[in-house]
């Protein structure tokens, strides 16, 4: 019925009221800890297209590789829209291509790679 009140039960209203009074705790994994304790951030953003390369220099000084291929919007992107990237407290964002990366899936990506095998 219109303007009429939900029937709720007692125990749920209790549990709805208390969630809405406690704070919510985040859960951090392995690499946001790992984040926060190196304090790492990007701070330049640079790419080879005849290598299919881009290249995300970090805060500690290394350096995250990955196919300038696997960020389609990005690849096709001419290099004065590369060039237009603003570095965020969590990553890069080209606003021209409404693109964003992330430093945690950089990092997430850096662990799954498959490891070069140099003859």
């Amino acid at each position: 019925m219109p303007g009429s009140k939900p029937l709720v039960s007692n125990r749920l209203q209790d549990l709805l009221e208390a969630e809405e009074s406690e704070p919510v705790s985040i859960m951090k994994d392995e690499f946001d800890q790992l984040i926060d304790r190196e304090q790492l951030r990007i701070i330049k953003v640079l790419w080879v297209r005849e290598l299919d390369l881009f290249l995300f220099v970090l805060s500690n000084r290394r350096i995250i590789t990955q196919p300038l291929s696997l960020f389609p919007t990005l690849q096709l992107a001419s290099d004065e829209q590369l060039s237009d990237y603003i570095i965020t407290a969590t990553g890069v964002h080209w606003p021209g291509l409404d693109a964003d990366l992330s430093l945690r899936g950089l990092l997430m990506q850096e662990v799954v790679k498959p490891t070069a095998i140099i003859f």
